[in-house]
């Protein structure tokens, strides 16, 4: 089969050939889950909404933990991963430093993994605050990469390990490096995909099957000590939602 039969018959299935570490429950409710993906961004940007000058990441995890509730989640998947300032350099394997308050020129950055209706959903979207030049330019960067990464996938057949590979070939032209520990994407589902699978994106050495993985990309800054984050599930339909979102 060539390489355009193949991508046509990804585009026009919901469900790839999956390997065993993409299987999800036999009733799997892709509109569900798409809804839920769609609600944890509104649920982000109200979080964003929330976060004030002067405030530290523990007091910021207690408001999501409360819009959380309100926004009708069942719980989490995982614990919401709140980065301020230079904790923004830290990767999802180091502790923040919990002394560290956001200033009025400043960069932070929001991964939240709620549960909707029995499905994980996972986003992730990088802030700034007042003037920073150095941070505008790592936030959008890590958006530009994202969608680089995303645009790929959907024109080749790469694995993830391939797919990663170039996400970090981007981020070194763009000036930064790519944060290989702890930001690697992961699988997504019905709760709990672990599951199914506990592995990562960037080590599956076959083409993603699409809404079965979240990507995620982390950039470091160690010039301006800042960092920047973007994650959202690979679909078909990349771009759909978080990239628009502002």
């Amino acid at each position: 089969m060539s390489l355009d039969k193949k991508l046509l018959k990804k585009t026009n299935s919901s469900v790839a050939e999956e390997s065993p570490k993409e299987i999800v429950k036999a009733d799997f409710n892709l509109e569900i889950f798409n809804q839920g993906q769609m609600r944890a961004w509104e649920l982000l940007l109200s979080l964003a909404g929330e976060i004030e000058i002067g405030m530290t990441e523990n007091e910021a995890v207690e408001i999501y933990k409360q819009l959380q509730v309100e926004a009708g989640a069942e719980k989490y998947w995982h614990p919401p991963k709140i980065r301020f300032g230079v904790n923004t350099l830290c990767s999802f394997r180091e502790p923040s430093d919990p002394l560290v308050k956001l200033k009025e020129n400043d960069i932070f950055f929001l991964d939240i993994g709620p549960i909707f209706d029995g499905y994980e959903a996972d986003v992730g979207k990088t802030f700034v605050c007042g003037e920073f030049a150095a941070a505008d330019r790592i936030q959008l960067a890590g958006e530009q990469i994202y969608q680089m990464v995303a645009v790929r996938y959907n024109s080749t057949l790469e694995s993830g390990a391939e797919l990663y590979k170039y996400a970090a070939n981007l981020a070194i032209e763009a000036g930064y490096e790519l944060v290989g520990d702890g930001a690697r994407g992961h699988r997504v589902s019905d709760f709990p995909h672990a599951a199914y699978y506990k592995g990562h994106l960037n080590d599956l050495e076959r083409h993603p099957t699409p809404n079965r993985w979240i990507l995620e990309i982390q950039l470091r800054d160690q010039k301006n000590k800042i960092g920047a984050f973007f994650e959202d599930v690979l679909t078909t339909e990349h771009a759909k939602i978080g990239s628009s979102l502002h």
